[in-house]
């Protein structure tokens, strides 16, 4: 990541958008607020239900231990961690639709998340007990290779978008079977497995974040840094050329920055499908293509998406769970079918 062409001011190129002036500010209020209130729900609602004023007091007191313990110690940095999951995914499923300027995009569907998911996996399958740094960051070497593959593909001749995603979807099948195979033949095949392989925030904590947090950081700083570039690159190669943006180069870096946000996803929740595809369309809606409003949007829209499915997949079997991939995936898959119908 080190080689990256750092953007430049003439890159920030003014965007039209199908919104007036005061609407991003209305979304993002609004959204904000959604997830704010969706966080919450979080908090009270699970195995145990809480009332408002035990979570409040979870929160803010120590004097009721185990719901202090509740709150603090298991519902929060879940909450915390999906949230961050959705930002990481929508976010880098912005980027790719974007850099390859194909609606269908998402790091799941173009094999990126597999790549992640699959890194991580030989690595726990070697040393169960692996420590959660160790994790992340093979997560997140197995994004960038994901990433690479998606840039020989992509730029190797000209790919439709249809082509590139049925690349992808071969590629995540590949990884995914071999992902399973790891996981089956290994002697800890338990229900966090089974979350790992669908999504979910079983054994969320605040360890995993802290391993993940500098990753997701980087990552969404260095996506919003490159908005610009983006909204070049979306005027065609020989304009955003003329514009002084290294176009290969950006591709790249832009790729490399997928990967980033990718495996550290996947590092925290696992397989989690259809966020980075659903989250930035539902974006454009809202505030148009301007990728500096974009991106920020779409990470909310993001965030909101995986603390419902988590929720949900929290409540609907009671007192146990099912992975909250299930319920992304209920959501992303007519979503797909409908892009491929109209606007592939």
């Amino acid at each position: 990541m080190s080689g990256m062409a750092l953007p430049t001011t003439a890159a920030r190129l003014p965007r039209r958008t199908v919104t007036g002036p005061g609407r991003p500010v209305a979304v993002i209020s609004v959204s904000v607020a959604v997830l704010a209130a969706l966080g919450f729900f979080s908090l009270m609602y699970g195995a145990v239900n809480l009332s408002p004023a035990e979570t409040w007091r979870g929160l803010t007191s120590s004097s009721d231990v185990f719901t202090r313990n509740v709150v603090w110690e298991i519902r929060y940095p879940r909450v915390v961690d999906g949230m961050l999951v959705g930002v990481a995914l929508a976010v880098s499923g912005t980027l790719l639709q974007g850099v390859t300027r194909n609606p269908l995009a998402d790091p799941t569907i173009l094999g990126v998340t597999a790549a992640a998911a699959l890194a991580s996996s030989i690595l726990l399958v070697i040393d169960p007990n692996v420590a959660q740094w160790a994790v992340v960051i093979a997560s997140v070497v197995g994004g960038l290779v994901g990433a690479g593959i998606l840039f020989v593909i992509a730029w190797r001749g000209a790919v439709s978008p249809v082509r590139l995603a049925l690349a992808g979807i071969a590629l995540s099948a590949l990884f995914g079977a071999i992902i399973v195979g790891l996981v089956s033949t290994s002697s800890a095949f338990l229900q966090t497995n089974l979350g790992f392989l669908a999504g979910g925030l079983y054994s969320a904590n605040w360890a995993k974040l802290q391993a993940t947090l500098p990753y997701l950081g980087f990552g969404v700083l260095a996506a919003w840094a490159y908005s610009g570039h983006l909204n070049a690159l979306a005027l065609g190669d020989d304009i955003a050329a003329g514009l002084g943006v290294l176009t290969d180069r950006t591709r790249l870096a832009v790729l490399g920055i997928c990967g980033v946000l990718t495996g550290a996803a996947v590092a925290l929740a696992g397989i989690v499908g259809f966020v980075g595809l659903v989250s930035p369309h539902l974006a454009r809606v809202s505030v148009g293509q301007d990728n500096r409003l974009l991106i920020p949007v779409a990470a909310l829209y993001g965030a909101i998406l995986v603390t419902t499915a988590d929720l949900v997949a929290r409540l609907i079997v009671r007192p146990s769970e099912v992975p909250m991939g299930i319920f992304t995936g209920i959501v992303g898959a007519p979503f797909l079918l409908y892009l491929v119908r109209f606007k592939s």
